[in-house]
């Protein structure tokens, strides 16, 4: 074979398809800024759109804080991508957040990619708009008032009492925190939300199995709206369905015991709120809508949560100051007491934690469970004075604030939201619905940790070999 013969051999195997790939790539540009506003003379973000059909998904979903931080870089505050099948405009700073928050109904719209509302159904909270919406969040918000959360002490409390005496007798061993707290406020979640009680002795492996599904539909809730086997969207409605059917039973036993006048009528959960509110609109109890509530309440009942309060243990061991002054707000207000520990704990005694809610907004800050939200442009308009973002766009935006300058805010690091603390409010699972779920687990677990001594003067003292490294 001559020399032309190979060049030519070549350039069909290697050149052309590169060629082509390339042209594809460029096309695909081309056709998702097509869909822009051409009576804007604004130009659209820079930035790229990736490979034909999956965009960034893939680089996104993979490589994660490594692919925000190098666009970031490269691009800086505002930049255009392509992500969970549409054209997507990222926005972090300050002033460009602050524009699209104040946008809300006018500028934006909060509009979830379709894997999320795929897999958490159209009957959820977070999927619900207008008038639906206010009445579905009218309901639930009564499982969040100040005497049902009095109610949800005790619960707490025995759960976090048996929690810790089991993390304690450890020993030497160590155990990996986020697992464990995660398992917590789960059955916190389950008891509180849904009024049921989580598998006890002897059926722990049904429980594991049910917040393995969890996780299972975490890990795929933001993926390519491709249903095939083996895909994340797959993968995420397999985990969904797994726990629906374990949610029924629930609700079916629930419904039984509201026929039978045994539930308890002076402390509703959220779940008994929504079948009550369908019974005296006299309309017919949607299951499907039921279980997909549900759902979405113990998905933003336990994960938020769960890594939230991981945050706070590790950061409780990280600042021995912030320690001591935790104790000491503690012992001043007699909860360091056993005597009288479990009689004086509630709302309003939680309620007078000020240093402690501090605590708590911080880490929340530094570290949020949720770390941003996604809308859609309703029109046309400027960012940053000098960029165009195209209507029916998708918008994304982060929800942390940047941790380099509040140090430089606040001098004694960790502590210096100086706002009235009236026990925490951890927001569901998509920001929007603005529900506070599981109010107070923080502080009672703050107060657990001292009482059980799971902490030493100088940081970890029984729980040495816990591995805080393991999450982060």
């Amino acid at each position: 074979m001559g020399l032309p013969a190979l060049l030519a051999s070549a350039l069909c195997t290697f050149v052309l398809p590169l060629l082509l790939f390339l042209a594809a790539i460029k096309l695909w540009d081309l056709y998702c800024v097509s869909s822009r506003d051409r009576s804007c003379s604004l130009p659209l973000p820079p930035g790229t759109m990736g490979f034909p059909f999956f965009g960034e998904t893939l680089q996104m979903v993979l490589q994660r804080r490594k692919f925000l931080q190098m666009k970031r870089r490269k691009y800086g505050f505002i930049y255009k991508t392509h992500l969970f099948g549409r054209p997507t405009v990222r926005v972090m700073g300050a002033d460009n957040v602050r524009r699209i928050l104040l946008g809300e109904h006018r500028l934006v719209s909060v509009h979830w990619p379709a894997s999320v509302r795929t897999i958490l159904g159209s009957g959820c909270l977070s999927n619900l708009h207008d008038s639906s919406h206010k009445q579905r969040k009218k309901v639930i918000m009564q499982a969040f008032s100040r005497e049902a959360l009095q109610c949800y002490v005790p619960v707490i409390i025995e759960e976090v009492g048996s929690c810790l005496e089991r993390w304690l007798s450890c020993g030497e061993r160590g155990l990996l925190v986020y697992p464990e707290v995660k398992r917590l406020m789960f059955r916190i979640a389950m008891r509180i939300l849904l009024g049921c009680e989580p598998p006890r002795a002897g059926s722990g492996e049904a429980e594991q199995q049910l917040v393995e599904a969890f996780e299972e539909m975490t890990r795929n809730l933001f993926s390519l709206p491709i249903d095939v086997p083996f895909s994340g969207l797959y993968r995420g409605m397999k985990a969904r369905n797994l726990i629906h059917a374990r949610i029924e039973e629930n609700i079916r036993a629930k419904i039984c015991r509201l026929r039978a006048g045994e539930a308890d009528r002076s402390c509703k959960d959220a779940l008994q709120l929504l079948i009550e509110h369908s019974w005296e609109r006299g309309e017919r109890l949607d299951m499907q809508a039921l279980k997909q509530s549900s759902t979405e309440l113990l998905f933003g009942g336990h994960e938020t949560t769960a890594s939230a309060a991981t945050s706070l243990i590790t950061y409780l061991g990280l600042y021995p100051h912030v320690l001591q002054k935790v104790r000491e707000e503690l012992k001043s207000k007699g909860l360091l007491c056993k005597s009288n520990q479990d009689n004086k704990l509630d709302m309003e005694i939680l309620e007078q934690l000020k240093y402690i809610g501090c605590v708590i907004k911080e880490t929340l800050r530094l570290n949020p469970p949720v770390p941003g939200g996604f809308r859609v442009a309703l029109k046309t308009f400027e960012l940053n004075g000098c960029l165009g973002i195209p209507m029916a766009w998708q918008l994304s935006s982060p929800r942390s604030s940047d941790p380099k300058k509040g140090a430089r805010q606040r001098p004694q690091c960790l502590l210096c939201l100086a706002l009235e603390v009236t026990l925490h409010h951890i927001h569901n699972i998509l920001l929007i619905t603005e529900v506070p779920v599981q109010r107070g687990v923080f502080e009672k677990i703050v107060v657990q940790l001292f009482y059980g001594k799971l902490w030493s003067h100088n940081g970890v003292s029984t729980m040495d070999s816990v591995d805080l490294e393991e999450w982060l």
